[in-house]
């Protein structure tokens, strides 16, 4: 035999009844099958509220009861449609039966202006009384079925609104049920009421929360069926709150363990008193969803098959809306002596502890309660602590808006660094712990976090564990050419980064004007096209772009600088500290005085954020990436000379005298290879910057007051605003150049803007270089670096390759994000 449960969301309208009779009437052809129902969805609220306004004398609950009324019957007359008017003839009667007691009752509540508990538990119980006596009638049209009152099986106490069941009594009235109902109904199927049930002495009672799923529960322990099914709105039970992480999936198994720690733990699926009888009798238990029959759903047995997925953790859940309570004692024996009263004190007050955290070097003992039961809690421990409390031989702290996030699995028993991933991927996110607990079992570790947390919280721990995929959500400021190259590539890498088990999400998009921040992901195709809408987009706010980064449950996050502000560098501080890294071509940050520079680098390292900047020099070439694995392999570095500016390499390899200097810069300008004031190149800064990028990374406490700088623009030329007449006046000057590169012609040499760091000390100057050196051999904007080393002493190691356009900055920016995604750990 089976038994299925179908609840509230299922028996909702008549559509639905139709689903579930769909669902019965094919299950019944393979097997016996037993029935239990819900109140039909919203029913039970509706009644408590009707019994709330009768005990006020409200004449109000006369409309709720007539609403309650007229739902089921519209139910009953749509589910019939003029058909099998007999058997809905005799459905209507049975209701309007029941109706008219439940009218009665209420009468009386109004009239005493007072609801008992058990007349409270008596009117609660009218909405399963009615829904099955609804979905019986209709099921009756196809198949014989019979509504079945578990007052008369299920029997408990008198602790009315939860009552407790008293097990050997009910099994035997429904092994005694169960035999007389196959003697005078053979082929029927029971179709029973959930949630309700009575003491020996006949009083209506109710189960408490999830009474329904508890009551399906102990009948098919007591039938000893072969499986028990919870028909529901979900496919099954989910790894994590689908509600707030995108990527939660239905987990396809969970043992009995696993289910009620998660259960426990605030997963709404089921309540960890349903799973007990189930589980004494080995008995599997089912969820599956009504309006999605064909989804597998989750089993829940003694006994999981391997996984689909390996974890050795099978779900996350939390509990909201917690109060942390800190019992500190003074002197070592007070939290060993009176552990034992501060527990009965709050067992006798009825208040429920959730989660207990003990340190005993600190004397220490951290409880979780509900916020509702806080105020209880502290007058309870107050007045039975008074003494101590007075003598301040203990402290109680109290930290409200918190929450309980657990990690529950089998599979974590014993398995090492559970824990520890799960501590890392909050505290990488800056997301402090207050209070930690695991259980002696292992498959359950429980942390308390501030509530605000909570979404972040579930994400960030749910990738860690789950996640077959490395995720990144970016934030780009500065779309102008790389940023837009760079978008370009992403979107055109997109599908194989998703292949290859890269989940990379543009996050947020802007420029000086404009920005748009989409928690759901941006099309990185349309990401500069969408800045120039101005309804589609909001004005550029730094500090509102840091705000929704920090609020972002899309975890981790990188700014991906592609300005060349300064600006935006002195708030990088800001964008650390709301848990982003950082991934920038602009070099303003790494040339910083030094003061700035190291509390900078001291920032990444504090809030353990990485901080890319692979094309501060050479653009897409490995310069920075060769020299920090030259140091990290024991070498010493002696010399870096280099052509270290793709404009001015350009320019030199274009300017042989055959026509001015001034004239080949113009047309370098007209080509696009230069900044728009060209003086910035000719000024020799670039190189200097990326020389004391260079000094630093090989630990040298360099300023660029210390770079011996030759500006190739005369004094005269270098103030005011640059304009076409730059070129008139730069042609003065154009006898002193073409002096410089005869010499070189007659001594077999070529000219080369270089910059050389040798000795501590660095310089950037226009030199004559050995037609023979690996220097002369640069061609169009080559950057070409030379790294002369311990272990390259005789031949020094040689980068070159293009070092200066949009392309290659883009490439190298896009390649700093997949280094990256291989340095995050999850």
């Amino acid at each position: 035999m089976k038994l299925m449960k179908f609840g509230g969301s299922s028996m909702a309208n008549a559509k639905t009844i139709r689903q579930v009779a769909h669902i019965v009437l094919s299950a019944v052809k393979n097997e016996p099958i037993c029935i239990v129902v819900s109140a039909c969805q919203g029913v039970t609220n509706a009644l408590l509220n009707c019994i709330e306004q009768a005990a006020l004398g409200r004449k109000k609950f006369h409309t709720l009861y007539k609403a309650i009324a007229k739902q089921h019957l519209e139910c009953l007359h749509e589910l019939f449609a003029g058909k099998h008017r007999n058997i809905e003839a005799a459905g209507e009667k049975k209701l309007r039966a029941l109706l008219s007691d439940l009218e009665n009752l209420l009468e009386g509540v109004s009239l005493l202006r007072e609801a008992a508990p058990s007349a409270l538990d008596h009117i609660a119980g009218f909405g399963e009384r009615l829904a099955a006596e609804l979905f019986s009638s209709w099921l009756q049209c196809f198949h014989p079925a019979v509504c079945v009152d578990t007052r008369e099986l299920i029997v408990t106490d008198d602790h009315f609104t939860a009552a407790n069941v008293k097990n050997t009594e009910t099994t035997r009235h429904i092994r005694h049920w169960q035999k007389r109902f196959t003697e005078t109904h053979p082929d029927a199927i029971p179709v029973m009421t959930g949630f309700i049930a009575a003491t020996e002495d006949g009083r209506s009672t109710t189960l408490g929360r999830n009474g329904s799923d508890y009551s399906a529960a102990i009948i098919g322990a007591a039938l000893d069926v072969r499986i028990v099914e919870i028909w529901t709105d979900v496919d099954g039970v989910y790894s994590a709150d689908p509600n707030l992480v995108d990527e939660a999936f239905v987990v396809p198994e969970l043992s009995y363990e696993e289910a009620m720690e998660l259960s426990h733990f605030g997963a709404k699926v089921l309540h960890p008193a349903t799973l007990a009888p189930v589980r004494d009798r080995e008995i599997p238990l089912l969820v599956k969803n009504t309006f999605r029959p064909e989804a597998e759903g989750t089993l829940i047995s003694a006994v999981k098959k391997d996984s689909a997925h390996p974890s050795p953790a099978s779900g996350i859940t939390s509990i909201d809306d917690i109060t942390l309570l800190s019992w500190i004692g003074r002197r070592r024996t007070e939290i060993s002596t009176t552990v034992e009263r501060l527990f009965r004190t709050l067992s006798e007050a009825n208040i429920n502890v959730f989660f207990i955290s003990q340190a005993s070097s600190q004397h220490s003992l951290s409880i979780a309660i509900r916020s509702c039961d806080a105020e209880r809690a502290r007058e309870v421990i107050r007045e039975v602590f008074k003494a101590e409390l007075k003598q301040r031989w203990i402290r109680l702290d109290e930290k409200a808006d918190q929450m309980i996030v657990a990690i529950v699995g089998d599979g974590m028993r014993g398995v090492p660094g559970i824990a520890g991933k799960m501590f890392h991927s909050l505290g990488q996110q800056g997301i402090s712990i207050r209070a930690i607990a695991q259980g002696a079992s292992e498959h359950n570790i429980s942390l308390v976090i501030d509530t605000k947390q909570k979404a972040r919280a579930l994400n960030l721990v749910h990738d860690a564990f789950f996640s077959g995929d490395k995720k990144l959500g970016l934030v780009l400021v500065g779309a102008g050419n790389v940023g837009s190259i760079f978008l370009n590539m992403l979107a055109e890498q997109m599908t194989t980064l998703r292949a290859k088990g890269f989940n990379i999400r543009l996050y947020a998009v802007a420029n000086s004007r404009r920005m748009r921040i989409d928690p759901a992901g941006i099309d990185p195709a349309k990401g500069v096209a969408l800045l120039n809408q101005t309804n589609k987009t909001e004005t550029y706010n730094l500090d509102r772009l840091i705000d929704a980064a920090r609020d972002a449950d899309f975890l981790p996050l990188a700014f991906v600088d592609c300005t060349a502000s300064s600006e935006l560098v002195h708030r990088y501080s800001d964008i650390i500290r709301a848990g982003m890294h950082i991934v920038t071509p602009n070099k303003k940050a790494n040339v910083l005085p030094m003061p700035a520079y190291r509390a900078l680098m001291e920032e990444f390292r504090q809030h353990d954020r990485f901080f890319l900047y692979q094309t501060n020099v050479g653009a897409g070439l490995p310069v920075l990436s060769t020299l920090k694995d030259l140091l990290a392999g024991g070498d010493r570095i002696i010399r870096i000379e280099g052509v270290l500016s793709g404009t001015l390499s350009y320019l030199f390899n274009y300017y042989d005298g055959t026509k001015p200097f001034a004239e080949v810069l113009k047309q370098t300008q007209i080509d696009g290879l230069t900044e728009p004031d060209p003086r910035e190149d000719l000024s020799g800064m670039d190189v200097a910057r990326k020389l004391v990028i260079m000094a630093r990374e090989i630990g040298l406490s360099m300023e660029l007051k210390d770079v011996d700088i030759e500006n190739l623009v005369p004094e005269e030329l270098r103030t005011g605003k640059f304009s076409e007449h730059f070129y008139t006046r730069y042609a003065k000057f154009e006898k002193t150049m073409q002096k410089k590169l005869e010499h070189c012609k007659k001594n077999n040499c070529v000219l080369r803007y270089v910059g050389t760091l040798f000795e501590g000390k660095a310089k950037a100057c226009l030199e004559a270089v050995p037609n023979n050196h690996p220097l002369a051999f640069t061609r169009a904007s080559d950057n070409i670096i030379a790294m002369t080393t311990d272990r390259y002493q005789a031949t020094p190691l040689v980068i070159q390759g293009l070092g200066a356009g949009g392309v290659v900055t883009a490439m190298g920016v896009f390649s700093d994000v997949l280094r990256l995604l291989h340095y995050l750990p999850y």
